[in-house]
């Protein structure tokens, strides 16, 4: 005769409750003639980028730039954004890469965590119109990239920015500096 206890009744019915709840794997047949097109590609009937698309996408992504000392957006790069986030939702397919600078006013270590909130203040504004957060990713260069060397404010305000990396596939595409 078997003996179940509570415990090992309860853990048995967890068991069987959580697999029950599980969804199916469901195979993806590709209807294209190519076999390397992803299951989003063939439901969203999406083509691949041509070579002046790509063009477009590099010429388009432009520096979105910051006030000293702050990671807000400015209604210029609001406007360059909403450019960049039709591109991407267009083409689910791409993806962005957002680099965070600072100039050299700081510590090394603030920099990098302000070159940080500047890239994902760019990220969530992109998500917030509608792009794919799987299309995005972050980084932080802080002062090690500048575009103008050490001086005033002023002088250095280009450094204060956020740039983009355009990868698509295996290509990766010129950075928007």
């Amino acid at each position: 005769m078997i003996r179940f206890d509570v415990t090992s009744t309860l853990s048995l019915l967890a068991l069987i409750a959580l697999a029950s709840g599980c969804p199916q794997k469901q195979e993806v047949v590709a209807t294209s003639g190519s076999t390397e097109a992803s299951a989003e590609e063939s439901a969203v009937g999406e083509a691949p980028l041509t070579d002046a698309e790509m063009a477009t996408l590099k010429a388009n992504f432009l520096r979105v730039h910051f006030e000293y000392d702050r990671a807000v957006l400015t209604e210029d790069a609001r406007t360059a954004l909403r450019e960049n986030a039709e591109i991407l939702l267009a083409h689910s397919d791409v993806g962005v890469q957002i680099e965070g600078h600072a100039d050299h006013w700081g510590s090394d270590i603030y920099n990098l965590a302000l070159g940080e909130r500047r890239a994902t203040t760019v990220k969530n504004y992109l998500v917030d119109f509608g792009v794919l957060a799987k299309q995005l990713s972050v980084i932080s260069y802080g002062e090690e990239r500048p575009l103008v060397g050490d001086a005033d404010r002023l002088t250095e305000a280009p450094n204060r920015r956020a740039e983009f990396t355009v990868t698509t596939g295996n290509e990766k595409a010129a950075s928007s500096y």
